[in-house]
């Protein structure tokens, strides 16, 4: 059996994640996630130790989405995209938005979503904090007050 080149581990009875490298035993990240009283996966940190763009926060995510549904959350996930203290000049948001999060603050989704149609970093200055959050991905029925609610909000966010 082959061991992976990265684990995650949870010290019993914890809400922490640790990660760590198999084969040189180096700390990678950690990721705090617990059910709240809304039936989401509340991520409250997500950091990552070493250089990124190595695949390790969509690890974590993976993992958060997997004790999403095995928690009864049915996928669900909330967290606070952060513009400190670990990377300032890199904004969390683009990554979250790529993995597939959003916001109730359609406007500054929108700037996101022009950064990564530009394939422009997002810098601290222009970033903000935001709750960002995982949509239910079970199937289920849009009801009527969903329908009108994101109909007014593309009217909306159309004569902005």
């Amino acid at each position: 059996m082959k061991i992976p080149e990265v684990l995650i581990y949870n010290p019993r009875g914890t809400y922490l994640y640790k990660m760590f490298n198999t084969k040189d035993s180096k700390y990678l990240g950690k990721m705090v996630a617990y059910p709240n009283i809304n039936k989401q996966l509340n991520i409250s940190e997500l950091t990552i130790f070493t250089q990124r763009r190595q695949g390790l926060g969509t690890k974590f995510l993976n993992l958060a989405k997997n004790l999403s549904k095995e928690c009864g959350c049915e996928g669900r996930m909330i967290l606070d995209a952060s513009t400190t203290p670990y990377d300032p000049h890199n904004p969390p948001h683009i990554f979250y938005r790529k993995y597939g999060f959003t916001s109730d603050n359609k406007k500054f989704i929108k700037k996101i979503d022009k950064h990564i149609q530009k394939d422009k970093q997002l810098n601290y200055m222009s970033a903000q904090p935001l709750t960002m959050y995982y949509p239910d991905e079970s199937p289920h029925k849009i009801t009527i007050f969903r329908k009108i609610k994101n109909f007014l909000d593309k009217k909306f966010y159309d004569n902005l």
